[in-house]
Protein backbone atom coordinates (compact mmCIF):
# COMPACT_ATOMS: atom_id res chain seq x y z
CA UNK A 1 0.00 0.00 0.00
CA UNK A 2 0.76 3.72 0.02
CA UNK A 3 2.02 4.35 3.52
CA UNK A 4 4.30 1.26 3.43
CA UNK A 5 5.79 2.46 0.31
CA UNK A 6 5.89 5.99 1.78
CA UNK A 7 3.67 7.71 -0.28
CA UNK A 8 1.94 10.92 1.24
CA UNK A 9 1.33 12.64 -1.70
CA UNK A 10 1.02 13.40 -5.10
CA UNK A 11 1.93 16.21 -7.79
CA UNK A 12 0.30 16.46 -10.69
CA UNK A 13 2.58 17.86 -13.45
CA UNK A 14 1.84 18.32 -17.82
CA UNK A 15 -1.88 18.45 -17.08
CA UNK A 16 -2.58 20.01 -20.61
CA UNK A 17 -5.62 18.29 -21.71
CA UNK A 18 -8.67 16.80 -19.53
CA UNK A 19 -7.96 13.25 -20.95
CA UNK A 20 -4.66 13.53 -18.95
CA UNK A 21 -6.51 14.68 -16.32
CA UNK A 22 -8.74 12.07 -16.17
CA UNK A 23 -5.97 9.20 -16.20
CA UNK A 24 -4.27 11.38 -13.85
CA UNK A 25 -7.09 10.71 -10.68
CA UNK A 26 -8.02 7.49 -11.95
CA UNK A 27 -4.11 6.13 -11.54
CA UNK A 28 -4.08 8.44 -7.88
CA UNK A 29 -7.57 6.83 -6.78
CA UNK A 30 -6.05 3.09 -7.63
CA UNK A 31 -2.93 3.49 -5.34
CA UNK A 32 -5.28 5.80 -2.49
CA UNK A 33 -3.06 8.77 -2.52
CA UNK A 34 -4.11 12.38 -2.22
CA UNK A 35 -2.94 14.70 -4.55
CA UNK A 36 -1.53 17.92 -2.72
CA UNK A 37 -0.36 20.12 -5.74
CA UNK A 38 -0.60 20.44 -9.60
CA UNK A 39 1.64 22.15 -11.86
CA UNK A 40 0.62 25.13 -13.92
CA UNK A 41 3.51 26.12 -16.20
CA UNK A 42 7.33 24.98 -17.19
CA UNK A 43 8.66 26.45 -14.58
CA UNK A 44 9.96 24.82 -11.52
CA UNK A 45 8.12 27.13 -9.29
CA UNK A 46 4.89 26.66 -11.10
CA UNK A 47 2.76 24.77 -8.83
CA UNK A 48 -0.71 25.29 -6.63
CA UNK A 49 -2.36 23.95 -4.14
CA UNK A 50 -4.36 21.36 -5.46
CA UNK A 51 -8.46 22.18 -5.04
CA UNK A 52 -10.69 19.29 -6.19
CA UNK A 53 -13.48 21.65 -6.85
CA UNK A 54 -11.43 23.85 -9.77
CA UNK A 55 -9.74 20.98 -11.24
CA UNK A 56 -12.78 19.03 -12.13
CA UNK A 57 -14.42 22.62 -13.38
CA UNK A 58 -11.62 22.94 -16.05
CA UNK A 59 -12.02 19.47 -16.82
CA UNK A 60 -15.30 19.77 -17.52
CA UNK A 61 -14.98 23.14 -19.94
CA UNK A 62 -16.68 24.80 -17.03
CA UNK A 63 -13.34 27.69 -16.34
CA UNK A 64 -12.28 28.77 -13.29
CA UNK A 65 -13.66 32.39 -12.96
CA UNK A 66 -11.92 32.67 -9.32
CA UNK A 67 -8.77 32.57 -10.09
CA UNK A 68 -9.22 34.52 -13.55
CA UNK A 69 -11.10 37.68 -11.81
CA UNK A 70 -7.24 37.52 -9.28
CA UNK A 71 -5.08 37.76 -12.44
CA UNK A 72 -7.12 39.99 -14.02
CA UNK A 73 -7.35 42.53 -11.11
CA UNK A 74 -3.42 42.12 -10.77
CA UNK A 75 -2.56 43.09 -14.43
CA UNK A 76 -5.40 45.43 -15.05
CA UNK A 77 -6.62 46.87 -11.78
CA UNK A 78 -9.96 46.34 -10.16
CA UNK A 79 -11.40 49.16 -11.10
CA UNK A 80 -11.07 49.21 -14.99
CA UNK A 81 -12.27 45.79 -15.35
CA UNK A 82 -15.74 46.85 -16.48
CA UNK A 83 -14.87 49.07 -18.99
CA UNK A 84 -12.48 46.28 -20.48
CA UNK A 85 -15.01 43.81 -20.14
CA UNK A 86 -17.70 45.76 -22.17
CA UNK A 87 -14.90 46.62 -24.97
CA UNK A 88 -14.40 43.11 -25.40
CA UNK A 89 -17.95 41.26 -25.36
CA UNK A 90 -19.13 44.24 -27.74
CA UNK A 91 -16.59 43.17 -30.24
CA UNK A 92 -15.79 46.69 -30.99
CA UNK A 93 -11.94 47.25 -29.57
CA UNK A 94 -9.28 47.87 -32.06
CA UNK A 95 -6.14 46.74 -32.62
CA UNK A 96 -4.98 49.54 -30.34
CA UNK A 97 -6.87 47.72 -27.67
CA UNK A 98 -5.94 44.17 -28.47
CA UNK A 99 -2.27 45.12 -28.40
CA UNK A 100 -3.21 46.24 -24.42
CA UNK A 101 -5.16 43.28 -24.27
CA UNK A 102 -2.10 41.08 -25.36
CA UNK A 103 0.93 43.15 -22.96
CA UNK A 104 -1.95 42.17 -20.31
CA UNK A 105 -2.18 38.93 -21.04
CA UNK A 106 1.68 38.36 -21.60
CA UNK A 107 1.61 39.33 -17.14
CA UNK A 108 -0.95 36.90 -16.73
CA UNK A 109 1.02 33.55 -17.95
CA UNK A 110 0.79 31.43 -21.30
CA UNK A 111 -2.23 32.33 -22.99
CA UNK A 112 -3.50 28.75 -23.31
CA UNK A 113 -3.48 28.66 -19.58
CA UNK A 114 -5.57 32.34 -19.12
CA UNK A 115 -8.33 30.66 -22.13
CA UNK A 116 -8.73 27.68 -19.64
CA UNK A 117 -10.01 29.55 -17.08
CA UNK A 118 -12.86 30.40 -19.21
CA UNK A 119 -16.01 28.57 -18.89
CA UNK A 120 -15.68 28.07 -23.15
CA UNK A 121 -17.21 24.50 -23.03
CA UNK A 122 -20.41 25.78 -21.50
CA UNK A 123 -20.77 28.57 -23.72
CA UNK A 124 -20.38 26.51 -27.28
CA UNK A 125 -17.27 28.01 -27.87
CA UNK A 126 -14.70 26.41 -29.46
CA UNK A 127 -10.93 27.88 -29.91
CA UNK A 128 -8.41 27.11 -32.91
CA UNK A 129 -5.36 25.17 -31.29
CA UNK A 130 -3.07 26.96 -33.06
CA UNK A 131 -4.45 30.18 -31.19
CA UNK A 132 -4.62 28.06 -27.72
CA UNK A 133 -0.84 26.95 -28.03
CA UNK A 134 1.00 30.84 -29.07
CA UNK A 135 4.18 30.79 -28.38
CA UNK A 136 5.45 34.22 -26.63
CA UNK A 137 8.33 34.84 -29.84
CA UNK A 138 4.86 34.86 -31.87
CA UNK A 139 2.62 37.26 -29.58
CA UNK A 140 6.19 39.60 -29.46
CA UNK A 141 6.17 39.67 -33.51
CA UNK A 142 2.84 40.68 -33.28
CA UNK A 143 3.77 43.77 -30.86
CA UNK A 144 6.33 44.35 -33.40
CA UNK A 145 4.25 44.50 -36.24
CA UNK A 146 1.35 46.77 -34.66
CA UNK A 147 3.93 48.82 -33.29
CA UNK A 148 4.67 49.61 -36.99
CA UNK A 149 0.85 50.70 -37.98
CA UNK A 150 -0.32 54.35 -37.98
CA UNK A 151 -2.57 54.92 -35.38
CA UNK A 152 -5.55 55.24 -38.28
CA UNK A 153 -4.85 51.19 -38.82
CA UNK A 154 -4.55 50.61 -35.28
CA UNK A 155 -8.01 52.25 -35.36
CA UNK A 156 -9.34 51.08 -38.20
CA UNK A 157 -8.31 47.51 -38.99
CA UNK A 158 -10.09 47.34 -41.89
CA UNK A 159 -7.56 49.67 -43.96
CA UNK A 160 -4.71 46.99 -43.99
CA UNK A 161 -4.61 45.59 -47.38
CA UNK A 162 -1.97 44.24 -49.13
CA UNK A 163 -0.05 47.15 -49.84
CA UNK A 164 -0.10 48.05 -46.19
CA UNK A 165 1.06 44.31 -45.36
CA UNK A 166 4.17 44.55 -46.87
CA UNK A 167 5.01 47.94 -45.27
CA UNK A 168 4.13 47.40 -41.95
CA UNK A 169 6.37 43.93 -42.44
CA UNK A 170 9.36 45.53 -43.77
CA UNK A 171 9.43 47.76 -40.75
CA UNK A 172 8.84 45.78 -38.01
CA UNK A 173 11.47 43.37 -39.33
CA UNK A 174 8.67 40.10 -39.68
CA UNK A 175 7.09 39.07 -42.84
CA UNK A 176 4.10 39.62 -44.68
CA UNK A 177 2.47 36.05 -43.04
CA UNK A 178 3.12 37.37 -40.22
CA UNK A 179 0.93 40.59 -40.22
CA UNK A 180 -1.42 38.47 -42.32
CA UNK A 181 -1.14 35.80 -38.83
CA UNK A 182 -1.39 38.83 -36.63
CA UNK A 183 -4.71 40.58 -39.00
CA UNK A 184 -6.57 36.34 -38.32
CA UNK A 185 -5.71 36.17 -34.79
CA UNK A 186 -7.20 39.80 -34.08
CA UNK A 187 -10.53 38.91 -36.15
CA UNK A 188 -10.46 34.86 -34.95
CA UNK A 189 -10.41 36.88 -30.97
CA UNK A 190 -13.19 39.62 -31.65
CA UNK A 191 -15.84 37.07 -33.18
CA UNK A 192 -15.35 34.70 -30.12
CA UNK A 193 -15.84 37.86 -27.96
CA UNK A 194 -19.01 38.76 -29.75
CA UNK A 195 -19.80 35.50 -29.78
CA UNK A 196 -20.10 36.04 -25.74
CA UNK A 197 -21.87 38.98 -26.12
CA UNK A 198 -24.78 37.35 -28.10
CA UNK A 199 -25.46 35.11 -26.13
CA UNK A 200 -26.79 36.92 -22.91
CA UNK A 201 -28.33 34.49 -21.11
CA UNK A 202 -24.25 32.59 -20.60
CA UNK A 203 -22.63 36.14 -20.32
CA UNK A 204 -24.78 37.86 -17.50
CA UNK A 205 -23.81 34.25 -15.66
CA UNK A 206 -20.01 34.69 -16.42
CA UNK A 207 -20.04 38.58 -15.60
CA UNK A 208 -22.12 37.75 -12.16
CA UNK A 209 -19.57 35.03 -11.46
CA UNK A 210 -16.63 37.82 -12.13
CA UNK A 211 -18.46 40.89 -10.04
CA UNK A 212 -19.57 42.72 -13.05
CA UNK A 213 -22.66 44.16 -14.39
CA UNK A 214 -23.89 42.81 -17.67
Amino acid sequence: DTASQGITGIILTKMDSSAKGGGALSACAEVAAPIKFVGIGEKVDAFEEFNPTKFVSKMLGMGDLESLVKKTEEVFGKDSQKEQMDAMMKGKFSLKDFRAQIEGMKKMGPLKKVLEMLPLGGMGVEIPEEQLNMSEEKINKFIYAMDSMTKKELEQPDLINATRITRIAKGSGTTPENVKALITYYNTTKKMMKHFGKNKRNLGGLMRKMKLKP
